[in-house]
């Protein structure tokens, strides 16, 4: 992975939307739940309107989750839906499990949607507070950029101590307070895949910003070369990257007063 491919994979940390910083970040559980959702070809219709309907049944219930969908503006796989929990402890995936059992959750899904679904795809995310730099209530998009890395085996621990040194430097040397915000994550299941996310209010928000993340920590490190190490460093440790940009789906999503 060159420095170029490393610049353009990384390009989620350059964009700011003026959000307000986060603060207590370690207190916040770590986990989410993710599935990934492809429908039977030609029938993205019904399997969205059978979604909806799902959701209404969901906060009827009283779902102590508020899911979250998305859908691939850019990408490669643009015919997936991606839906989202956030805040959670370990336990508590015990006690949701009891909960969908005694509101019906999956028998609703499985009697209503899934006649429609092709495949799944079920995760949880660790989100990674300590390095990241999120509003509490969540960050508005509607746009969200997400760039992923599939580790190498055998990696070592480089790579993360530079992304925890990228991060640092980015949270107390100035770029979070200049407005930028981003989320790093790390997938539990599957390909061993790390993830860091930006929200964009617009298309306009996604243009490179004056300065970027390279130019930045060149300038914190006074030196090109000491950062392109540190980018190097980081980058080494990681057989590909993917980078998608999600739309938020209210009409897909749980609703509540607080959404």
């Amino acid at each position: 992975m060159n420095k170029a491919t490393l610049l353009a994979g990384i390009a989620a940390l350059l964009l700011p939307l003026g959000l307000p910083a986060a603060g207590h970040e370690e207190q916040r559980p770590p986990l989410t739940e993710v599935w990934l959702v492809v429908p039977k070809p030609g029938m993205e219709a019904q399997f969205e309107q059978a979604v909806a309907a799902h959701m209404v049944f969901r906060d009827d219930a009283g779902d102590s989750r508020r899911w979250q969908a998305f859908t691939p503006v850019i990408g490669h796989n643009l015919n997936v839906y991606h839906f989202r929990a956030c805040c959670f402890n370990w336990a508590d995936q015990d006690a949701y499990i009891v909960e969908d059992r005694e509101k019906s959750f999956s028998e609703n899904w499985n009697a209503n949607v899934h006649q429609y679904v092709d495949h799944y795809h079920h995760y949880l995310d660790h989100n990674d507070w300590e390095n990241s730099h999120w509003p509490e209530d969540g960050a508005d998009g509607p746009y969200y950029a997400a760039t992923s890395w599939t580790w190498k085996q055998g990696a070592g621990p480089g790579p993360g101590q530079a992304r925890q040194e990228l991060s640092q430097m980015a949270i107390n040397d100035g770029w979070a307070a200049a407005g930028h915000n981003w989320l790093w994550l790390e997938r539990i299941g599957g390909e061993p895949t790390i993830a860091v996310v930006s929200p964009y209010a617009s298309f306009a928000d996604m243009a490179p910003p004056e300065q970027n993340f390279f130019e930045f920590i060149a300038a914190q490190m006074d030196s090109e070369e000491a950062a392109g190490a540190l980018f190097a460093q980081f980058g080494g440790g990681f057989a590909d990257s993917d980078y998608t940009v999600w739309l938020h789906r209210p009409d897909l999503s749980a609703q509540s007063e607080d959404d």
